[in-house]
């Protein structure tokens, strides 16, 4: 039998034109330890729904055909049923990611994991500097636990991929990061995200730290690997419906979020044809996906007739975010779509 990567075969059902919810986010908490400076979903309510909720959506999701569930938060294992709720997930031959700032990781946690592997782990490490980690992430002494918990993952060959923001605190380590990565964990376990929204709740903070457009470009630009993955991201943008709708990404079709309050959304930054899985089974929230196709612009936003629109990262839920508008133009993605086109 031919052996095929995962992103091979999760590439695969792309081409699909049958709709299912292959890939799922579940947020259990906003929970963090940390309260770092670029938090979007900091002052998030912090309810939590029991394990009991969580297995019947696994079991639902299943049904319809998911494959893979990346459990985030705030930080997952802050979550005090995830133990159970990961380990049903797994039962259920779900792939599993586990989204964690790395601090919360015991040896209970760590023993599950050996024998229930996830797909992937993947910590946030904004920086190699100790005091510069802990003036983003506001919590004292954190660098050092959430390093000797990178080596312990890594010791126990646990699979672990490191990720970064882009802030202005660390843009000129952002290469030394990658670097620091593949030394430890090979090529191929490193990423980079560029993108700092504004809070859910409406925070500017989180804004005051991003990166520059030309900051970003310059960044990309001086690593052949990172310019590799923006323009894969850019190849997979694949508009599924009439391109003078509002929406043109193509999350709808087999991607969905659910956050702690077990609100199902096809985006994380907006509630737009959202269901409340409390009183509405999952088939039926994911199937009202579909009703962005239905949403046309009702201005004459700028942003329908630009000419930088194929390198533009901007959609209407980060412009709701942004502006309060779903059809505004943001004069930063305006700024960072110029800069990529040029």
């Amino acid at each position: 039998m031919k052996e095929i990567s995962y992103d091979d075969f999760r590439n695969a059902f792309g081409v699909s034109d049958k709709r299912a919810p292959l890939y799922g986010q579940i947020n259990l908490t906003y929970k963090c330890h940390f309260n770092c400076i670029h938090c979007y979903c900091a002052g998030q309510p912090k309810e939590e729904l029991k394990p009991l909720f969580w297995k019947e959506i696994i079991d639902q999701v299943r049904g319809l055909g998911g494959i893979e569930i990346t459990f985030t938060g705030g930080d997952p294992l802050l979550y005090q049923g995830f133990l159970e709720v990961y380990r049903y997930a797994r039962e259920k031959g779900f792939l599993v990611n586990i989204f964690t700032s790395g601090f919360n990781i015991n040896e209970e946690v760590l023993e599950c994991l050996e024998k229930n592997p996830p797909l992937n782990i993947e910590i946030t490490l904004n920086s190699l500097n100790k005091d510069n980690y802990e003036r983003i992430t506001r919590r004292e002494n954190s660098f050092d636990t959430v390093i000797r918990n990178i080596h312990e993952i890594k010791r126990r060959s646990l699979p672990l991929v490191l990720k970064c923001n882009g802030l202005k605190e660390n843009k000129d380590e952002i290469i030394n990061i990658k670097r620091f990565t593949e030394k430890l964990l090979g090529k191929g376990k490193f990423k980079f995200d560029s993108f700092i929204f504004p809070g859910l709740n409406g925070a500017e903070e989180p804004k005051r730290h991003r990166l520059e457009p030309e900051d970003i470009i310059k960044i990309e630009s001086s690593d052949s690997d990172m310019r590799a993955q923006r323009q894969e991201e850019f190849r997979h943008r694949q508009i599924w419906f009439n391109p003078e709708g509002l929406y043109h990404c193509n999350s709808w079709f087999d991607h969905y979020f659910i956050n702690p309050q077990g609100i199902l959304q096809f985006c994380y930054l907006t509630k737009e044809c959202s269901t409340d899985l409390r009183k509405e089974a999952f088939k039926d929230g994911f199937d009202r996906f579909a009703e962005i196709l239905k949403l046309k612009y009702k201005t004459d936003s700028k942003c329908i007739g630009c000419r930088s629109k194929e390198h533009c990262h901007k959609c209407p839920a980060r412009s709701l975010l942004e502006t309060g508008e779903a059809e505004s133009p943001v004069e930063y993605y305006c700024r960072l779509a110029e800069a990529r086109r040029d």
